[in-house]
């Protein structure tokens, strides 16, 4: 009852209203990495692109932003391993941010990278950090979740 309570006033002094779909749970996973969701990345063009993601690692409870992970033309990388069935993704075309897939969901990121943080649940970016609207995705199953980049 009382992580319901602080998670409302959390909402409200946000103006959200509700909870952020990045702490939505998902229920029925087992802790310790038994059952896992596998986030998987394929790159369907002709071009090299640069993908960044959010998810609560496994035995994790809030979420970690990692990127820049290259994945290559025609080619799959597996990402990360989560339990929480909600995960965030942005992918550019390298060296040509005009191209990317991005959705509504925005979060921090930091060029040219590597760069890996914690989620603090700021509106804001901190100094160097530039904002991008990810891709929210959901999977109810466990095993290899794949984004692709079409």
């Amino acid at each position: 009852m009382l992580k319901r309570l602080v998670l409302f006033v959390f909402c409200v002094a946000l103006g959200l209203g509700g909870a952020p779909a990045a702490f939505a749970q998902k229920g029925g996973g087992a802790v310790g990495g038994a059952q896992a969701i596998t986030i998987r990345v394929c790159n369907n063009t002709n071009d090299p692109a640069n993908v960044s993601i959010s998810y609560q690692p496994i035995n994790q409870t809030n979420f970690y932003n990692q990127g820049w992970f290259t994945v290559a033309p025609r080619a799959c990388s597996d990402l990360a391993e989560t339990t929480n069935g909600y995960f965030y993704g942005y992918a550019e075309v390298v060296n040509d941010g005009s191209r990317y897939w991005g959705g509504d969901f925005p979060l921090c990121v930091i060029y040219p990278g590597p760069f890996n943080f914690w989620s603090d649940n700021s509106r804001y970016c901190a100094n160097g950090q530039e904002l991008r609207n990810f891709v929210q995705m959901q999977t109810q199953s466990f095993g290899v979740y794949t984004w692709n980049l079409d």
